[in-house]
């Protein structure tokens, strides 16, 4: 099955409550949390998110999706009963195997999310530690950028190599590149805009999954 995960980075945060409760209300499967720290990426958005006010408004679990530095130091604040996956960067400074252990030392679905110039090969190393590689298809830090067309053919290798491994592509994702993206491998679609800013949450999730 084919999850969705809406991207909240571009929601109306001074009516937080309302938009999640119409995610709550939708076919969506995760609600996608994106952390900046000001330093991986020049946005920060740590004090955007309270994890007690999410968890409060919400019934959806979370897919939180690190763009920080140092992620082992960060990892702790976002343990919930709702996270279902917490992802660091492959980019990111600190100790990447340290991180992935500590992620799933707390029971929590381990990912590793990949930037568009960095070789997919790279992530072979760590892949026995991760339950999700995230394809970025646009380069981190804001969101409503450009799909990457080269996503396509890294989806499509990573999904020859690994067949049983979780593929989400992040950015810029909606029904014009997501039946591509799920015919070459991607198992879960990451989508902000397209979704919380169409009329009707579940018709956009459908026209993104129809065959």
């Amino acid at each position: 099955m084919i999850k969705t995960s809406i991207s909240i980075l571009d929601c109306d945060f001074n009516n937080l409550e309302e938009e999640i409760n119409k995610i709550n209300l939708s076919n969506a499967d995760l609600i996608h949390i994106d952390i900046m720290d000001g330093s991986f990426v020049k946005n920060n958005t740590i004090d955007k998110f309270s994890m007690d006010n999410l968890s409060n408004y919400s019934n959806k679990k979370f897919d939180v999706h690190l763009m920080v530095d140092n992620p082992e130091n960060h990892i702790g604040k976002y343990i919930n009963p709702l996270t279902e996956f917490i992802s660091i960067h492959l980019e990111s400074k600190g100790d990447i195997i340290k991180s992935l252990n500590k992620i799933r030392d707390n029971n929590i679905k381990s990912g590793l999310a990949i930037n568009p110039d960095s070789k997919i090969s790279d992530l072979y190393q760590y892949i026995d530690l991760v339950d999700m590689v995230i394809v970025m298809s646009v380069y981190p830090g804001k969101g409503g950028q450009k799909f990457i067309k080269n996503t396509f053919d890294r989806v499509k290798i990573l999904r020859k190599n690994f067949n049983n491994i979780d593929i989400s592509v992040d950015g810029g994702v909606g029904s014009s590149n997501s039946h591509k993206l799920i015919s070459n491998g991607a198992s879960t679609l990451v989508s902000g805009s397209f979704l919380m800013k169409s009329d009707n949450i579940n018709n956009s999730i459908k026209n993104m999954l129809k065959e």
